[in-house]
């Protein structure tokens, strides 16, 4: 932008112009890139660059000013005329140069006016008093080091620097810059602005224009030179032809009038500020940003205050520079500045409405004016300073989506009562006079000084160039040796430089490597015991860690290991006890030796042991033997009393006799002694005390009883003693005798020892024929034996024997066979042709026989051929499928199945299309499912008298209408997103930048698990977490493609990485709710999910709760008893004897409720048995994406938590499967296609007492207190645990994902086909913008590869105004890598395998052989190449087939192994060098280690086999994928079918609603008499008109005070009392709008306002619209401004509402 007048400078704090408007400001460059770079020195602050330079040139003299001559400025250097360019030839500067030196011929005069620029000449003859235009030189571009400063002594004079001469017609015309009218209409392309309306005023203007007539038509000192301005005349002139120079800068800009205005009110506030502050802001376009931090608003308050404030800088935008604001908020209040003036704070720290922060600070401006606190006022810039269109456009679109109402800035001096700036008084004084006599004959003046300034350099030039041309010889030699030594010395101080540099970069690079290696060793020195600390932690956590969990493994096998310990110690054992066995047997005889020796020392040191023990306790000894006789004796004892007592009987019959017969005869004495004797009383006395000695005595007897043991004991010591004393004398006595005992031993002994060889010698005689048997067989064995012997030496000399004994066999059939050809030679040619017929007759008969047998059985041996071929096919394609090394000869055979077919061929392009069909449908079916939402909503709420029509009717009119035409298929198909047509090279290379930052999103899915986990983190709305779930779905096209889905299994797997190891225990993993859970139900929304459930569930409901009609599982005892009395109330028409009013436990007591009971809890038993068999079943279908994410969490939470029991681990993993991917399928089948129906309250109820049951058992928990009535079902319960733990194992045993999809990390690299992604463009911008947002916690590296692709992409909201005419709908991005230097390490071996592999392919096909080996060694002879040859036409003549069928080329068996189908290199190839670089590529593979020799090179034939069996899964996948596709489009159009139906009644309702509140009058309302309504239905009524739907009639100034009224041109608001405007309806959803003044219509004033038109302008976000106007725009004069929200508030409360 620039000023259109002459800008002050402005030096220091005040002003340099007398006048108060500030009219600086800083100015943008020109618009044209050349004049930018040719000026190097930037204009300051208070300056502004003109951009009319358009010739690439920029003058740097300084302008004309009064007393200073141009003269003066051929001092100042021209470093870009003298050294920019480095093109230039030294013979033209040359010739330029002298052509300058030459002399003028004579003085000047004045210049005439020339009527027709002369022809500019093609040659550069010298002719004096003529320069030779300068030369072009290339302006400095900043790329380059600047050119240094230009040396005094050059002669080079620029003929920029000089003045035109007066031009003369002379011999030849001079050489001029003159542009004829061609060529300035060839810049009507110019990317610059002034050289494009250059070109226009060519084309339309006049010779006349282009003619200088005047002095004022030429450029002041540049006599000549026409001036690009319109005079006055020109001014007048209005026609079609040059219409553009009618008009001014601001009318062509129209369009962004609001812009500019707030744009020059920004330029006029930043001066203001400027003037206030001292100090220099940042430029108009960045002011509103560089405000937000309150710094430079507090920095004004300093100002004006005097005194220091606490101002808080910093250049990140926080909360803090809040006290900045509070420090301007103060100062408001201290000068009572208004509050309609004032701002908030979230204004300009939100940028919610700026503007009225520019408007509260011209506000400040003139109330401090008006106080006297500041003595200028602030300036009106509007028409003085000129933008950028770009700049314009930007800021009209950011007040356009800020949807504020603009400030009335105008009013601003009458709201302050600021008395306009006086008017001097015209007093003239003498000064003046002379003043205005000057300025009158201005142009006079000028031109003379021009002219004399001009006539006095020419004089002193024509002097000088004199001088120097009667020296040229030594000016060109000096010259030249200043230019020679300037270039040296340049030359010599770069190559000083650059050595300079080199070594000082050597140096600091050697200096910080060893400055960060000693760091870095200095802080590991330092930290060395932390690091010890930390290993030994380490070491220690994973000691510890392996030790608990080796631990709790063997306490889970405790008793497998016990016992496998046992079998262990056993087997060693038994070995050890073998071991010992034959080392015995071997050693037998030795052994039995030595134990007979060693049993009798043991025995001798036994006997010696014990005597000497005996010797050592003899007296214990002795003491035992008297024990023992005592014991004996004491024991025979016993036994005669035992014999006692067994003739007890006798001997007391014989005792009692005795007793009697004793006492008989003792009474019979005792009566004879009384009979024949007196009493003798002595005896008597002697009988008494013989009782008492015998009473003593049997007491001593008693006490000696007592004291028995020990009697006992003394009497045995006495016997021991007394058999010692008699074995002693024995002894004695024996030793005496011991020669006769041991004579008498000897003689026993050999006594003995006769008679037992007496004995055997008997015996042996009577057995001696069983001893001569016996001999015979030892005789025998040890015969058999040394045969044996005999035989293993003959064996180790078997060799040695057979060729001997081959020899003489050889030796003797040479012999006979010698003596037989002797006798045979004689007839040998009658032999020979015996011979021959012999063979012919047999060989003739079993033709003729066999001949005869198979046309007997033709049909089977046809039969059998057929199957024999069969057989050895499928044989083969057995072997090539699941064998091993599948032979070259079967390799060969099934190499056509690498060929793409027409059929193949068909499928992709359908699959391709379909794909997009889907694609477009499911948006449909989104879009479409939203709005009925919301429509839904909104009807209800009206229908409860919550909302008001007018937002129901603004939501219906949002709509497209119908499902179908929101996305159009034809759109889909037909846009290119990168059709030249539809985008220039900025937008192709945004498209690209697109499509590298989804590949990185699609396969680094750490990118956008760590998004996933911040947003957990942040805890984003539903309505947000919806929105990212369908991008993330729209990213991974909906896993509709193998690929797709394998990255996005990784995904989801990555992102569950990142939560676990987020979880501190297992329970924080259990209670978390995680975004991937919410994107696997979208993922599981597929036909294969719901083709599954529907085998699993489809039974299982359909035979148990939809056939089975009477089936009720209600488990509460209360329901069951209530529907007993029920039942029995309806069955008998009489009133229940039972109370209904029990408790449970007194209902479940009732007989009839506990049989029901009892049958509803085997039901559910008998139900989830079903289930889990079906389960079982139907495990191996489960699609694997489920079993897959079960696996990682087994894995992930297993890894995480070691030391939990694994059991548990697996149970939280089935708990998961059954409740995001089970239960929902379970409770709501008829959404998930498991019925064909709807259910009734019932049959969900009992859906959900079974999922109740069955998911007690996935959690793997009994039942308690909260269901205490299924408690009775924990025994099955915990059987039903076990049972599914084992169907959980099974369900995460599948293999790896790269394994499955057969995909890497670098299959896209080299893929034949790139991806594609079909996408909306919103949701492009919706996920750029996602990504910014979060991009630290994405990109936690500043080098991260993403942070590269962000960076090139730019701002979302620049692109997506870029972008926006390329679709509406979806386009299709074919994603690649950015970064190719991540490939695989193998990536050039890869490479040579698979071009090897093609070159295989080719050779096998030519020439046959046993193996590849013997293949490749075969020499090639002409019939090879002539197979060569015809295999190379029909590969040809089948790429021209395809070509003629304007099909692409398909994939040959040779082309699967290149990315480009339609190259024919190779088939260019002669045999002989195909086949020597096939040798060359397995030697190669052969020294990377990829094949070996060793095999046959059997891996290529292995490799091509794979790839013929990847082919037949791929078609199979594909038929599969094409099935699961056109499932997917027939369920979304039911679905779009549904949603139509829907969306039509909730139309026919929304349309009827209005026809009637519309046509409703209601009640009429009373009108108060003498209103101004009042007298307008008078008028009405007078007239006879009567509008349908009713007239309003107000004033502007009452809608003006309702906000409706927001401006009218031509009247202003102290008229708007005497303003009135009639709204009417004669027509549904027609609005007639009239204005008038009193009784009389204003002309003009009428308008028509569809209801359909204020929907639509407030759908699109206009805040106001315009009325009453001339132009399409209502820009004309009577324009009247309404605000749309608040006219349509209006419109609805009086014509729709029921008031």
């Amino acid at each position: 932008m620039s000023y259109t007048h002459a800008p002050r400078t402005r030096l220091g704090h005040q002003a340099t112009s007398p006048s108060p408007l500030r009219q600086t400001s800083t100015a943008s460059s020109g618009s044209s890139a050349y004049s930018g770079a040719s000026n190097h020195y930037p204009p300051s602050r208070s300056s502004t660059a003109s951009s009319h330079a358009s010739n690439g040139f920029m003058t740097t003299g300084p302008g004309h000013r009064r007393g200073l001559s141009e003269g003066t400025s051929l001092s100042r250097p021209r470093t870009e005329d003298y050294f920019g360019s480095e093109e230039t030839d030294p013979g033209t500067t040359y010739a330029s140069m002298r052509n300058a030196l030459r002399p003028l011929p004579q003085a000047p005069q004045i210049s005439p006016i020339v009527d027709k620029p002369t022809r500019p000449s093609s040659g550069h003859t010298h002719i004096r008093s003529q320069s030779v235009d300068p030369i072009s030189y290339s302006p400095y571009d900043g790329s380059t080091s600047p050119p240094a400063k230009p040396r005094p002594l050059s002669m080079a004079i620029s003929r920029a620097d000089s003045v035109r001469a007066p031009t003369r017609e002379h011999a030849r015309p001079h050489a001029s810059t003159h542009l004829e009218r061609p060529d300035l209409q060839s810049f009507g392309k110019s990317t610059t602005g002034h050289l494009r309306t250059l070109s226009k005023f060519a084309q339309s203007a006049s010779e006349e224009d282009f003619t200088i007539k005047s002095p004022e038509q030429e450029v002041v000192g540049l006599h000549g030179r026409r001036r690009l301005q319109r005079t006055d005349s020109m001014r007048g002139k209005k026609s079609a032809s040059s219409g553009w120079a009618s008009r001014n800068w601001m009318d062509q800009q129209r369009q962004f009038l609001q812009a500019y205005e707030y744009l020059c009110h920004i330029g006029e506030a930043k001066e203001w500020i400027e003037d206030i502050i001292s100090k220099d802001i940042p430029p108009i376009v960045q002011l509103e940003e560089a405000l937000r931090d309150g710094v430079t608003l507090a920095e004004i308050v300093e100002a004006i205050k005097g005194r220091p404030l606490r101002i808080f800088r910093h250049p990140k935008l926080q909360y803090r520079h809040s006290n900045n604001y509070a420090h301007f908020f103060q100062f408001l209040a201290d000068v009572d500045l208004p509050e309609l003036f004032r701002f908030e704070l979230i204004d300009l720290y939100e940028k919610k409405n700026v503007p009225k922060v520019i408007y509260c600070i011209h506000a400040l401006s003139w109330l401090l004016f008006r106080k006297g606190m500041v003595d200028f006022r602030i300036g009106n810039l509007v028409g003085k300073l000129q933008f950028e269109d770009h700049e314009l456009e930007a800021m009209q679109k950011g007040l356009d989506k800020s949807g504020v109402s603009m400030p009335n800035f105008s009013g601003m001096q009458a709201n302050f009562a600021v008395e306009p700036e006086p008017e001097p008084e015209p007093v003239e004084s003498e000064e003046d006079r002379i003043d205005r006599e000057l300025s009158e004959i201005e142009p006079t003046i000028l031109d003379l000084q021009a002219q004399m300034r001009g006539a006095l350099v020419r004089i002193r030039l024509g002097n000088m160039m004199q001088e120097l041309w009667d020296n040229e010889e030594f000016v060109v030699d000096l010259q030249s040796r200043i230019r020679g030594d300037w270039a040296r010395q340049i030359a010599y101080y770069r190559l000083d430089m650059r050595r300079f540099a080199i070594s000082l970069q050597s140096a600091a690079r050697g200096f910080l490597m060893r400055s960060r290696i000693r760091g870095e060793e200095e802080y590991w020195r330092d930290k060395e015991w932390q690091v010890l600390k930390v290993q030994n932690l380490f070491r220690g956590r994973r000691a510890r860690a392996e030790v608990q969990f080796t631990k709790s493994r063997i306490q889970r096998h405790d008793e497998g290991i016990r016992q496998f310990q046992a079998a262990i110690r056993g087997a060693l054992q038994r070995l050890k006890v073998g071991d010992q066995y034959e080392q015995t047997r071997d050693s037998e005889t030795a052994v039995l030796h030595v134990q007979a020796m060693i049993r009798g020392a043991l025995l001798r040191q036994k006997v010696d042991r014990e005597f000497a023990e005996s010797q050592e306790n003899e007296a214990s000894i002795t003491q035992l033997q008297a024990v023992s006789r005592a014991m004996l004796l004491r024991k025979a004892f016993r036994l005669d009393q035992d014999n006692l007592r067994q003739h007890e009987s006798l001997v007391t019959l014989l005792q009692a006799a005795a007793r009697g017969a004793m006492a008989r005869r003792k009474n019979a004495e005792v009566q004879e002694q009384l009979v024949s004797t007196d009493v003798n009383w002595s005896d008597f006395h002697s009988k008494i005390r013989g009782n008492v000695v015998r009473k003593s005595v049997r007491e001593l007897q008693k006490a000696l009883e007592d004291e028995t043991p020990y009697i006992i004991e003394l009497q045995a010591a006495a016997r021991g003693r007394e058999a010692r004393s008699k074995f002693s004398n024995t002894l004695e006595q024996l030793k005496d005798q011991e020669p006769l005992v041991t004579a008498l031993q000897s003689y026993m002994r050999g006594f003995l020892s006769r008679q037992s060889h007496f004995s055997d010698l008997k015996a042996l005689q009577a057995q001696t024929t069983t001893i001569v048997d016996l001999q015979s067989a030892c005789r025998g064995f040890v015969q058999r034996q040394r045969t044996y012997d005999i035989l293993c030496e003959l064996n180790n000399q078997e060799r040695e024997i057979t060729q001997l004994q081959s020899v003489a066999r050889g030796a003797m059939l040479r012999m006979e066979i010698g003596a037989l050809l002797a006798r045979v030679e004689e007839h040998e040619d009658a032999i020979v042709e015996l011979q021959a017929l012999a063979r012919g007759m047999l060989v003739r008969r079993q033709f003729v026989e066999k001949k005869k047998f198979f046309k007997e059985n033709m049909e089977k041996v046809i039969k059998i051929q057929s199957f024999v071929r069969g057989r050895q096919q499928g044989e083969a394609y057995k072997s090539l499928t699941s064998g091993k090394n599948p032979p070259v000869s079967t390799v060969k055979n099934f190499v056509h199945l690498l060929n793409d077919s027409d059929i193949d061929f068909d499928e992709e392009i359908e699959f391709e299309r379909l794909r997009k069909t889907v694609v477009q449908h499911v948006r449909q079916n989104e879009l479409a499912e939203q709005y009925i939402d919301q429509l839904d909503i909104k009807i209800a709420l009206l229908v409860k008298n919550k909302i008001t029509l007018d937002e129901v009717v603004k939501h219906q009119k949002h709509f497209g209408g119908h499902v179908g035409t929101l996305l159009s298929s034809k759109d889909i198909s037909s846009k290119d997103p990168f059709d030249l047509k539809a985008l220039n090279k900025n937008s192709r290379r945004k498209l690209e930048h697109y499509q590298e930052l989804f590949f990185m999103l699609q396969t680094q899915p750490h990118y956008m698990a760590r998004l996933f986990k911040r947003m957990r983190e942040q805890g984003l709305a539903d309505k947000d977490t919806k929105r990212i779930e369908q991008l993330t779905m729209s990213i991974f096209g909906l896993a509709q493609k193998r690929r797709e889905e394998y990255y996005l299994l990784k995904l989801m797997s990555r992102s569950l990485k990142e939560d676990v190891d987020g979880c501190v225990a297992l329970q924080d993993y259990t209670r978390g709710t995680f975004f991937w859970a919410k994107l696997f139900s979208s993922y599981i929304r597929s036909p294969r999910d719901r083709k599954y459930l529907k085998d699993l569930f489809g039974p299982l409901i359909k035979e148990n709760i939809i056939d089975n009609d009477g089936l009720d599982l209600e488990s509460d005892p209360m329901q069951i008893y209530r529907s007993a009395i029920n039942n029995e109330e309806l069955r008998t028409g009489q009133r229940s004897h039972r109370n209904p009013n029990v408790t449970r436990d007194q209902a479940i007591k009732d007989p009839e409720t506990r049989e029901t009971f009892i049958h509803h809890l085997q039901d559910l038993r008998d139900i989830a048995d079903q289930f889990f068999s079906i389960m079982d079943e139907v495990l191996h279908k489960m699609p694997y994406g489920v079993r897959y994410l079960a696996q990682q969490i087994f894995e992930e939470l297993r890894r995480k938590f070691p030391y939990e029991p694994q059991e548990q681990v697996l149970q939280i993993t089935g708990h998961w499967v059954w409740k995001q991917y089970l239960v929902p399928a379970l409770l709501q089948p008829q959404h998930w296609g498991v019925v064909d129906r709807g259910l009734s309250p019932l049959m969900n109820r009992n859906l959900g007492e079974v999922a109740k049951v069955l998911g007690q058992v996935a959690a793997g928990r009994l039942f308690g207190g909260e269901n205490v009535y299924l408690q009775p079902l924990n025994s099955y319960i915990t059987e039903a645990i076990d049972r599914l733990q084992d169907i959980w194992s099974n369900l995460i045993n599948v293999r790896d994902a790269e394994a499955q999809f057969d995909i890497d990390e670098f299959n896209d690299l080299y893929a034949r086909t790139k991806p594609t992604l079909y996408i909306k463009l919103a949701d492009i911008f919706a996920i750029h913008n996602l990504v910014v947002d979060d991009l630290p916690s994405i990109c936690p590296s500043q080098d991260d590869p993403l942070r590269e692709v962000i960076r090139e992409l730019g701002s979302a909201k620049n692109n997506e105004n870029e972008l926006l005419h390329v679709s509406s709908t979806e386009i299709t991005l074919t994603l690649n890598a950015k970064y190719h230097e991540q490939e695989d390490p193998d990536a050039a071996v890869k490479a040579l395998f698979m071009e090897t592999k093609r070159y295989v392919l080719y050779i096998i096909r030519v020439q046959t052989g046993s193996n590849l080996t013997e293949i490749m060694i075969r020499p090639i002879t002409p019939e090879d190449e002539d197979r060569w040859d015809a295999l190379v036409r029909e590969e040809l003549a089948a790429q021209k087939r395809d070509r003629n069928r304007n099909q692409n080329v398909r994939s040959s068996a040779a082309s699967t192994y290149t990315t480009d189908m339609t190259t024919t290199s190779l088939l260019d190839l002669d045999y002989p060098t195909l086949k020597r670089s096939a040798l060359e590529n397995i030697l190669t593979l052969q020294r990377a280690g990829r094949i070996s020799p060793h095999n046959n090179y059997q891996d290529l034939l292995n490799a091509i086999a794979v790839d013929i069996r990847t082919k037949h899964r791929r078609r199979i996948q594909r038929t599969r994928e094409l099935e699961g596709v056109r499932a997917t489009l027939s369920n979304l159009d039911e679905k779009a079918h549904y949603l139509d139906q829907q969306l039509k009644s909730y139309n026919d309702y929304v349309e009827q609603a209005m026809v009637t509140l519309q046509n409703k009058r209601g009640k009429k309302k009373f009108l108060l008499p003498f209103t101004r309504q009042y007298n307008h239905m008078r008028e009405l009524q007078r007239a006879g008109r009567e509008y349908r739907f009713g007239s309003f009639k107000y004033s502007a100034r009452n809608l003006a005070e309702k906000g409706i009224l927001v401006s009218w041109q031509g009247y202003p608001e102290r008229q708007w009392d005497r303003l009135d405007i009639t709204i009417s309806s004669n027509s549904i959803g027609i609005f007639e709008m009239q204005g008038s003044q009193g009784s009389m219509m204003i002309p003009g004033a009428f308008a028509e306002v569809p209801l359909d038109g204020l929907l639509q302008a407030q759908f699109d976000n206009h805040q106001f619209m315009n009325l009453f106007g001339e132009g399409k725009d209502g820009g004309g004069s009577g324009c009247v401004r309404l605000n749309v929200n608040l006219f349509l508030h209006l419109i609805f409360k009086k014509f729709y509402r029921d008031e």
